[in-house]
């Protein structure tokens, strides 16, 4: 690790991520040089997602294609899109970078039909966006691989309250399910 002297005012965002971001990302359990775990500056209109066909900045800076890169891909298991990382330097507020997130993954999401998670961070403040499910929240650190696996199952197995089947074993007298089926609907009176 370089040991650099900190000043919030002056990092820009290649020393935030060095200096903070990756630190807190290798605490997580992410491998930041693994390409098999991150992949840093990806560019989201370039990469095939499906194919697992990942084009970073190198790879495209210089032809004529649109481009835009987002700083870092966090990727599932099995080497898909999990989460995208947007950094901003220390003295920047990092909800900034909330739109141009919201951009990366949805190029993705428009290739491989899933939301993917949005973190945004200029190295002391960390919010998670589990977009469409919540809104932006402040964290205290990355999650890990599995976390976000987990969170993502969650996601789409889980049943809205309206389809679950009233057991009548418990609740088996008219008023009661009525009651129960109004607080489901959101309908109290």
């Amino acid at each position: 690790m370089v040991n650099l002297p900190i000043d919030p005012y002056s990092d820009n965002e290649f020393r935030t991520r060095i200096t903070k971001i990756n630190v807190a990302l290798e605490a997580a359990g992410w491998k930041v040089k693994s390409r098999s775990m991150v992949i840093e500056e990806i560019d989201t209109k370039q990469s095939i997602f499906k194919k697992r066909d990942y084009k970073v900045y190198e790879d495209t800076f210089e032809n004529k294609q649109e481009s835009k890169y987002a700083d870092y891909l966090l990727l599932d298991i099995n080497g898909d899109p999990l989460a995208v990382i947007e950094a901003k330097r220390t003295s920047k507020d990092p909800i900034v970078g909330q739109k141009q997130a919201e951009q990366y993954v949805n190029d993705i999401k428009k290739q491989i039909g899933k939301d993917v998670f949005i973190y945004l961070s200029n190295g002391y403040e960390l919010w998670f966006w589990n977009k469409p499910f919540d809104n932006p929240r402040l964290i205290m650190g990355f999650h890990s691989q599995e976390d976000l696996e987990r969170i993502r199952f969650q996601n789409y197995a889980k049943k809205n309250f309206s389809d679950v089947p009233i057991k009548e074993e418990i609740i088996n007298r008219p008023y009661k399910i009525e009651s129960v089926k109004r607080v489901l609907e959101g309908k109290v009176y």
